[in-house]
Parts: structure tokens; C-alpha cells; sequence
């Protein structure tokens, strides 16, 4: 019987397959990032390639993506070399689509900068592109429909996701000060769902969405002292991190007027600190705040575009406290305590830990290094659309901090092209300055993108 079911396969799928679609794409794209200072090479993962497998059958459709991530130098500390990034299924019925699976989603009207898009996290790796390409897919259940000019969509996702960020990574520009033992505490609740309603207007379209779920950014939760410790010389700080329980209300809209192109977007953020079951000392981050993008674009009969962008985070509102628990209020008593000379060289590092200010851990990735951004771009095709050239400039409002980015796209043949792009930071000399950590990061990066 074990040898016949082989053949009963073939026999039932051989007839399905007539009516099937498989389309298999993907791209090879090797580069390198070489610093401006003294062109060393930039040890961090990229994406070596990627290949996407599409299986159709009738009102059904199967999609899967997946890469190859490496590094030049060290490739063996890459943890997930071969990274399903998205695998699910489609469904087509009559009242619009289903999708279930491995997936990533995209929210939002304007380029690159999405308040409202909130339902995947983030590979800050790669924070520096744009699209799909620097998000991450997650487990979900997602559903669409069309009701005359209007749609409405439904996303739950019922496991946490968070961002991935460069932890000790020396080649990373942005230090994320989190000690080595931290300790992290994952939700309590990790079910999320999302909602979106879209409707079309004559020049364009506005949408209202609503997410409930938890910050994809760490925060910290507590503080956990071991007084033997101490009493031994040894560290006697323990942080603990969580992840805020988040609600996310959103509006975003975009028009085309004649050769202009409108688009706006606000997100307005409740979080707070969940309750950890604990017995530590531990911080209360509460906050509201409100990013907003707004984005201008126009576009000439020449294939010249020019953009003008936007970006401002605002805190709203925020309550942050430490809660001293009896350990937390000894140590203070001890280091009170002058005649206890042990304790002396203890006293600076107890004293300069204070609770930072709150920072937002959603919405537009930028508001990680600023509050307040300008950004101008421009891009131009020529020779017959097989030169690309395109340059921005981003201005730190805030405070002290430019970058400028020029990139370049050649096509040598269909499907074969030469990459070049040069990012240049320059930063202030305000206390942490986020554009003068990424002055060494100013790099030229080179590579080819091969397709199929």
C-alpha cells in the first residue's frame, strides 16, 4: 500500500497542476558599505538574496519569500542565515480577501515615514530602506473587503513580534545602552488585532485605522538590586525590560491634484506599563504622543521628481516614576551612610542611574533619532530610463544633524544593474546627538542587483 500512495499523488495532483500558476522570482544583490573615513568595510548582515514562490490555483494562491542574509567578515555569527521572511495563503471570495500565514503588512499614504503602520516590526538592520524591506513578518489573520468606493480590513495577530535591533553590534552607529544580563518580560497578552476603513475620493483616498497591541520597542520596566551582591564589589543592578501595552489611532489621506501629489498622516499613541508580577523596583512609563507626516511631491513631464517631507513626534503627555521597593530604600540608606567607605566607589554609578526620558517605540522609525525632520528629495531618469539618480537631504530640526544621500541605479541589461549610493551625516555637539553618533557611519555603498 506504502508504494501506491505515491502514485495516487500524482494521480489526484497531476490534474490539479493543468490548472495551476507557479511563478518563481528573486534577485542576487552582493554589496558592500565601506566608511568615508578610512574605507573600512562595514560589518553588519545584508541581504544577499531573495527568491519569492507563488503558487495559483482557482480563487487560491500561495506566496512565499525568503532571504539570505550574511556578512563579508564574520559570517558565522549570523544567528538566521536563511530568513522565511513571508509564507501564506490567499483566499479570493466574492466579498474581497482572506490571508492567513507569515506575513508582512504595510499601512500608511506617505513614503517611507508611517505613523499609522504599526502591525509589523522593524529590522532597524536595515532602517535605512524603505518599504517591506526593512520590516518583518509575523504570524496573522488578515481579511479585506469591497463595499462600493469604501474597503475595510481586519488584521489579528496572535503573537507578539518585536523589533530587531543591533545589540552590541560596534559597526552599528546608534549605541542602545542595554546591559548584557538585562532581563526581558514578554506581554501578558501577545493577541493584537488591527482595523482599517479606506475609502476613495474622486483625486484620492482617506483612511481611519485603529491598532491594539504592544510597543515593538523595548522599555524599562524595573530594577532589580541584590545587596550581597554589592557587599561582594559585584554589579548589583539587574534591568528588567518590557514591551508598553499600546493604542494606536490613525488617520492618513492622499490626493492627486493635476501633477501634484498630497499625502498626510497622524498617529496618536496611548502606552503604558504593564503590571509586572514581580518583586523588584519598577518604572511606570505612561505616555500620549503624536507623530505626524505630512509630504509633498510633483512631478514633471521630463521623468523629474521632487518630494518635501515632513516628520514631527510629540509627547503628549507623560507620567514617569520608580517605585522603591524595601531593597531599593536600603540601598539608598547605605550609600547615605558616609562611615561605610566600601561603599564610596558605588556611590557615583548608584547615583547617575535615573530613569531616561521617555522615548516613542512605534510609528516612523526616524523618531528614533530625531523629533523633528525635514527631508527634500529628487530623482531623475535618463539615457532612455537606464540611469537612475536620485539625492536627499534630511535636516534635524531638533537639534544639530544633517544627512545627505546620493544613489545612483545603471542598468547594463534586463535584469542586471550597477548600485552605488553615498550617505554623509553630520551631527552637533548637543548631549546625545543621535546625527554626531552616525558621523562614522557615513559611508559609500556598492553592489549589483541581478534579477529574474
Amino acid at each position: 500500500m506504502k508504494k501506491l500512495i505515491p502514485v495516487i499523488l500524482i494521480l489526484v495532483l497531476a490534474p490539479l497542476a493543468s490548472f495551476a500558476q507557479f511563478n518563481i522570482s528573486g534577485n542576487l544583490t552582493p554589496s558592500g558599505m565601506l566608511r568615508i573615513s578610512d574605507a573600512s568595510l562595514i560589518d553588519l548582515p545584508f541581504r544577499l538574496g531573495n527568491i519569492s514562490v507563488d503558487y495559483a490555483y482557482g480563487d487560491f494562491e500561495l506566496k512565499t519569500s525568503t532571504a539570505l542574509e550574511t556578512r563579508w567578515n564574520n559570517p558565522e555569527i549570523n544567528e538566521d542565515m536563511l530568513q522565511l521572511r513571508e509564507a501564506y495563503l490567499m483566499w479570493y471570495p466574492a466579498f474581497g480577501e482572506v490571508k492567513l500565514g507569515k506575513m508582512i503588512h504595510a499601512w500608511g499614504a506617505a513614503d517611507a515615514n508611517n505613523p499609522t503602520d504599526n502591525l509589523s516590526p522593524y529590522d532597524y538592520y536595515y532602517m535605512f530602506l524603505t518599504g517591506t524591506d526593512r520590516k518583518l513578518g509575523s504570524l496573522s489573520l488578515a481579511g479585506k473587503t469591497y463595499f462600493g468606493d469604501a474597503q475595510l480590513e481586519l488584521v489579528v495577530l496572535p503573537g507578539f513580534e518585536a523589533n530587531r535591533f543591533p545589540l552590541n553590534e560596534p559597526d552599528f552607529p546608534i549605541n542602545l545602552p542595554v546591559p548584557e544580563d538585562a532581563q526581558y518580560f514578554m506581554p501578558e497578552n501577545e493577541l493584537e488585532f488591527g482595523a482599517r476603513f479606506q475609502y476613495a475620493l474622486g483625486i484620492g483616498d482617506i483612511s481611519a485605522s485603529y491598532f491594539k497591541g504592544n510597543d515593538r520597542s523595548f522599555s524599562p520596566a524595573g530594577l532589580e538590586i541584590d545587596l550581597a551582591a554589592l557587599m561582594s564589589g559585584a554589579l548589583p543592578f539587574t534591568n528588567h525590560l518590557t514591551y508598553r501595552e499600546t493604542d494606536v489611532i490613525g488617520l492618513d489621506a492622499v490626493l492627486f491634484p493635476g501633477n501634484w501629489t498630497l499625502r498626510g498622516e497622524f498617529g496618536y499613541f496611548r502606552t503604558q506599563t504593564p503590571d509586572i508580577d514581580y518583586t523588584m523596583s519598577k518604572f511606570t512609563y505612561d505616555a500620549d504622543y503624536l507623530q505626524t507626516v505630512l509630504q509633498v511631491e510633483y512631478s514633471f513631464a521630463n521623468t523629474v521628481q521632487l518630494m518635501a517631507q515632513y516628520i514631527n513626534n510629540n509627547t503628549l503627555s507623560e507620567d514617569i516614576a520608580l517605585e522603591k521597593d524595601a531593597t531599593f530604600l536600603t540601598l539608598e540608606a547605605m550609600l547615605q551612610d558616609t562611615s561605610n567607605h566600601m561603599l564610596d566607589p558605588m556611590r557615583a554609578q548608584f547615583s547617575s542611574f535615573g530613569i531616561p526620558p521617555f522615548s516613542a517605540g512605534m510609528g516612523t522609525p526616524f523618531a528614533m533619532i530625531s523629533d523633528q525632520v525635514v527631508m527634500l528629495s529628487s530623482m531623475v531618469t535618463i539615457m532612455d530610463n537606464d540611469l537612475e539618480l536620485g539625492g536627499m537631504i534630511m535636516i534635524n530640526l531638533a537639534e544639530t544633524g544633517y544627512m545627505a544621500n546620493l544613489n545612483s541605479s545603471y542598468t547594463l541589461w534586463e535584469g542586471l544593474s550597477l548600485d552605488a549610493s553615498l550617505a554623509y551625516f553630520i551631527g552637533g555637539d548637543e548631549l546625545d546627538n543621535k546625527f554626531k553618533q552616525l558621523e562614522d557611519f557615513s559611508n559609500l555603498n556598492l553592489g549589483f542587483n541581478a534579477s529574474f
